[in-house]
């Protein structure tokens, strides 16, 4: 089921990225460490525990992240009993009950996904270190450095949070912002706190004294276009 939904929501529109999980826990913390625009839910996640309603405390959970407070839940489900509570409760976008029309789900996720979705304010950043989660707000980050394969996240409140290596690559994806620029192999600015450029030095410095970066050699024609 999951990979048919997957496919349906892959003709809708071949850009959009989709993540299937067999369970809570994975899609959880996919969701917190990634920014969703819309959720697709089963109620009935673990057909194995008689009652099960797993999927709404899925949303539930979901519902107390701050940025998810109003993103569209589409349920599907064999139930009809739970229509009331997920409407008010949960404030989902609407109930598709098995077996579902094609043409249906994929007219509702088209006008899930149309929605302005707002991704940029008040973005958090979520990583895992030695078993505790750590946000960061993403509009704090003043720089983001990798030295000796630990990255340092310099943020407005000066001061810095050290986690384990993650390639700047896969940083910049979750990122998923024009002001967040990659100004050598080892760096990330952002564009916000930038105070001037010495390009012939290939030097950034930042506002309010938070210090400067270096630009790779390779990447000074790419800050120039940012810049201009």
């Amino acid at each position: 089921m999951r990979g048919h939904l997957s496919e349906l929501i892959g003709e809708v529109d071949i850009k959009t990225e989709i993540f299937s999980f067999s369970n809570v826990k994975d899609a959880y913390y996919c969701a917190l460490e990634r920014r969703m625009d819309l959720f697709i839910v089963d109620i009935i996640l673990d057909t194995r525990q008689p009652g099960d309603s797993s999927g709404l405390k899925f949303v539930e959970n979901i519902r107390n992240v701050k940025h998810y407070g109003l993103t569209p839940v589409i349920f599907v489900t064999a139930l009809e009993d739970t229509r009331l509570y997920t409407y008010e409760k949960l404030h989902c976008y609407s109930f598709i009950e098995k077996p579902f029309d094609p043409k249906e789900l994929k007219r509702l996720v088209r006008q899930c996904l149309c929605y302005p979705a707002g991704r940029q304010e008040g973005k958090n950043l979520y990583f895992r270190q030695d078993g505790i989660l750590l946000v960061v707000e993403q509009d704090d980050i003043v720089y983001i450095e990798c030295v000796k394969h630990v990255i340092h996240i310099h943020t407005k409140k000066e001061d810095f949070l050290e986690i384990s290596y993650i390639p700047l690559k896969k940083l910049m994806i979750d990122l998923d912002s024009p002001d967040m620029i990659q100004c050598s192999r080892s760096t990330i600015i952002n564009k916000r706190f930038v105070y001037n450029i010495d390009f012939p030095n290939r030097i950034v410095q930042f506002k309010d004294g938070f210090g400067k970066a270096e630009i790779g050699s390779s990447f000074k024609k790419q800050m120039k276009e940012h810049f201009q």
